[in-house]
């Protein structure tokens, strides 16, 4: 698979994945112990893996372009999606053991982890401004948010990955690959 497929095939699973987390959020409550049935925990379960695959989509784009603080992004927010769909694995197999733990700490080590690569998508200056913006600010706002139980919360949050899944989509290629805009 080429480096162009990965970034459109993560744009997919990106704007999947922020589909899904509108749709958990708009129809279950949006905490853990209040989402319950199978089908709530798949959605959960769901829409971390495709996040998580928008991310690495992300990072096929961007990688060559950021030092340090993209990669320490990148593996930190996807070891907090993976915690995330550990929780709702946990969910679906009908336990709740180490769920207390496992899903505050992957909601903050996801949250540190986009903050970071926001950061880092902002100095790469690959892809417009806004989407650094966005995974600095949108996060933030929705997992503090959620803390606070108002509904609607994630579902910002699943937009911002279905915006930042048809960027990806959207590209004609990797900016190796890309023409120059001008030619002599």
């Amino acid at each position: 698979m080429t480096t162009s497929d990965l970034i459109r095939w993560g744009g997919i699973a990106a704007m999947l994945g922020g589909v899904l987390w509108v749709v958990w959020n708009t129809l279950f409550r949006v905490s853990f112990e209040a989402a319950g049935g199978l089908f709530s925990h798949g959605l959960l379960l769901l829409a971390a893996l495709f996040t998580l695959a928008g991310l690495v989509g992300l990072h096929a784009l961007q990688e060559g372009n950021y030092g340090r603080i993209g990669r320490a992004g990148f593996y930190t927010a996807a070891l907090g999606l993976l915690a995330q769909a550990l929780a709702a694995l946990v969910l679906l197999l009908g336990s709740e053991a180490l769920l207390w733990l496992v899903a505050p700490v992957g909601s903050l080590v996801v949250l540190v982890g986009l903050v970071l690569y926001g950061a880092a998508t902002l100095q790469a200056g690959v892809l417009a401004r806004w989407c650094g913006l966005g995974l600095i600010i949108v996060p933030p706002i929705a997992f503090y948010l959620n803390s606070r139980v108002f509904y609607g919360s994630l579902a910002l949050y699943g937009l911002l990955w279905v915006a930042l899944g048809y960027v990806l989509w959207s590209r004609t290629g990797t900016p190796t690959e890309q023409q120059p805009s001008r030619v002599r």
